[in-house]
């Protein structure tokens, strides 16, 4: 390669740097003119002007005067993301429902599809596959950015390999190859708890500031954590950090999925849950087993049986919620599933087992907050880990551990 056209590339990528720059400020804030990002960046007013008006004019933005009655002279022009101008892709992965959306910069949703699970991981996969091709069968491929996949379980992001997913009886399962044939377009693949915890940082209401040191609490499948720190998520060495699901909280309990004995995840899950409501009702009822949330709505009715149940659940999550905070000091957990749903019930049951572990000192700034996207966070983090990539100028690092598991088309400048 020639000086000549080394030095074209660094300024491709700089421009590109520059662009996605302002973009990421214009998405957070929506009523950004030109003035406040020349404040913000410190750019000059005429590099600020060269880069919006070519963003423009390639259908990225608008300009609109703003609402409301200006105090003196014209009212300024706002700066909006023209969202349907590039498109992204997110897939969740689940044996109770598969839904795979599209969606535009601003991450809502344009249009989506289901798929019914199948035991034979080739069909199931294959079908999910037709569905992202029908979402996007219209969209020109420089306009689309990737598709992001949540899936449970361990994955190497190098390759789009599933490692290791206990609850769909998955093990190494090399999903992106086959997810991605015929597809132009990466394809980023993140365990599913990572990512509901990428969909509260990204989403957030505009303006406000996001939570930038937090751990969340997914329950569904299993009892995954996601942990943000300083406004990154965690991965660890291999990808494989946080599994706060498989720490063990009785040296002597119940065996795990993981092959681990006493894990947290056999003691504060969905199905754990569950499985203990069927214990203490006795299979002698013969009585059809309960969802957590028709246990919720039984101990909302006064159900003796589902209230001891939930206030035991509750002692569980409370002793690793201890644990959470002594190890992470956050700011907030976010819970999610059944223990959002319940959180009236049983918040009261969480803090008792939580501040007869900790001192006052450690959690007089700790809150727990349900999750702000509940049934959907696993979808909106998919869409958030395709975005997030796009709205982060980067090149080889791209500040989320995930690496596409296909080479993409990228949008031509």
């Amino acid at each position: 390669m020639s000086l000549t056209s080394r030095s074209a590339l660094r300024k491709s990528d700089l421009r590109e740097a520059n662009e996605r720059l302002l973009l990421s400020i214009i998405r957070q804030d929506l009523g950004t003119s030109r003035a406040d990002i020349v404040r913000i960046t410190g750019f000059s007013p005429s590099s600020v002007t060269f880069i919006v008006n070519r963003m423009i004019r390639d259908g990225l933005l608008s300009e609109t005067p703003s609402e409301g009655q200006a105090r003196v002279g014209r009212r300024p022009l706002i700066l909006r993301l023209q969202p349907k101008a590039l498109m992204a892709v997110g897939v969740e992965i689940a044996r109770s429902e598969t839904r795979v959306a599209i969606a535009g910069l601003d991450g809502k949703i344009i249009n989506q599809r289901t798929v019914s699970w199948q035991p034979d991981q080739h069909v199931f996969l294959a079908r999910v596959r037709e569905a992202i091709r029908a979402l996007v069968g219209n969209v020109p491929s420089n306009r689309l950015l990737g598709v992001g996949v949540s899936v449970s379980g361990t994955i190497d992001h190098a390759t789009g390999r599933v490692v290791a997913a206990e609850h769909l009886g998955w093990f190494e399962v090399d999903i992106g190859p086959i997810l991605s044939a015929g597809i132009p377009a990466s394809f980023y693949i993140e365990n599913d708890a990572k990512l509901r915890a990428l969909a509260e940082l990204w989403f957030c209401e505009p303006g406000s500031r996001p939570l930038e040191n937090f751990v969340f609490l997914a329950l569904r499948h299993g009892l995954g954590t996601g942990v943000v720190i300083e406004g990154r998520l965690f991965h660890g060495a291999f990808g494989e950090a946080v599994e706060f699901g498989h720490t063990s909280l009785y040296p002597d309990g119940r065996r795990c999925v993981c092959g681990g004995v006493g894990c947290w995840e056999e003691y504060a899950s969905q199905e754990a849950l569950e499985r203990l409501y069927a214990e203490r009702r006795g299979a002698a009822s013969h009585a059809p087993e309960q969802s957590a949330e028709a246990i919720l709505r039984l101990a909302r009715n006064g159900d003796p049986i589902a209230l001891d149940v939930l206030r035991e659940t509750a002692t569980y999550v409370g002793m690793g919620f201890a644990n959470l905070n002594a190890t992470f000091n956050p700011e907030a957990i976010v819970v999610s599933d059944y223990l959002a749903s319940g959180w009236d019930l049983m918040k009261d049951w969480v803090w008792g087992t939580l501040r007869s572990r900790a001192a006052h000192r450690y959690l007089s700034r700790l809150r727990i907050i349900p999750s702000r996207h509940r049934g959907d966070s696993a979808l909106k983090g998919a869409l958030a880990l395709v975005l997030s990539h796009f709205f982060a100028a980067t090149t080889s690092s791209n500040g989320n551990g995930s690496t596409p598991a296909t080479a993409s088309s990228r949008r031509s400048s």
